[in-house]
């Protein structure tokens, strides 16, 4: 109605990227709210929704705001749900009830070895260590922007292919990407929704530029990572 005051407000971060949403319930999103975050995203391209407890069900309702949700690899006796991926170094009879339990992931981009990557993902901090053990994100869009012309030119048009491989950053990148799901992308992407620009580019699962000697390939990953 006319007058009525917005109860959600967007306000970007002092970083190169996110920004948080206040006033949202997330026991109760409405089409207008999901509008919002759905805006707030193309916008800053990370939203930050702090101190609400979160069931599991409404985790993967906030999730189906963005679009349609993916399975996880692996149910979770911690969830019981295959829509919810549990990151955890909790172990049962010695064994990790969840994923990735004692290592770093290097930066990457989620199913980038898929005809169709994630669009987003939705993370809920459950338990977190007083200090260390930091999410991180970075904004592909400005790390393009910010390259020197020359290498704007260099890129256009170029595809790299990108393989299934976790927890290693070294490996023969032929072998990986035919004995692995792989898949080749443009190395710059254009979100649809506005058209900017972004790397596609991550160490741990592009394995090659086509097109390229492997030495030029490997020198320009390397450079743009």
């Amino acid at each position: 109605t006319m007058g009525r005051e917005m109860a959600l407000s967007v306000k970007p971060l002092d970083a190169p990227l996110g920004a948080e949403i206040v006033g949202l319930d997330v026991t109760n999103i409405t089409e207008e709210a999901s509008r919002t975050l759905h805006q707030a995203l193309l916008d800053h391209h990370l939203v930050v929704i702090r101190d609400q407890p979160t069931s599991d069900a409404d985790l993967v309702e906030l999730g189906k705001a963005f679009g349609p949700i993916v399975k996880a690899r692996m149910v979770s006796p911690l969830t019981g749900r295959d829509d919810i991926m549990v990151i955890s170094n909790i172990r049962e009879d010695g064994k990790p009830v969840g994923q990735l339990p004692d290592g770093e992931m290097a930066f990457h981009i989620d199913q980038i070895y898929k005809p169709n990557p994630c669009k987003a993902a939705a993370l809920h901090a459950v338990e977190i260590p007083q200090a260390g053990g930091d999410t991180m994100f970075s904004n592909n869009v400005r790390a393009f922007e910010q390259l020197p012309d020359a290498m704007k030119q260099k890129l256009q048009g170029l595809m790299a292919t990108h393989s299934f491989q976790y927890g290693e950053t070294s490996r023969d990148a032929r072998v990986a990407a035919q004995e692995r799901p792989h898949y080749t992308h443009p190395l710059v992407r254009r979100i649809p929704e506005n058209g900017k620009r972004a790397l596609a580019v991550c160490r741990l699962m592009t394995d090659r530029i086509e097109g390229l000697p492997d030495d030029e390939s490997k020198a320009i990953i390397e450079e743009l990572c």
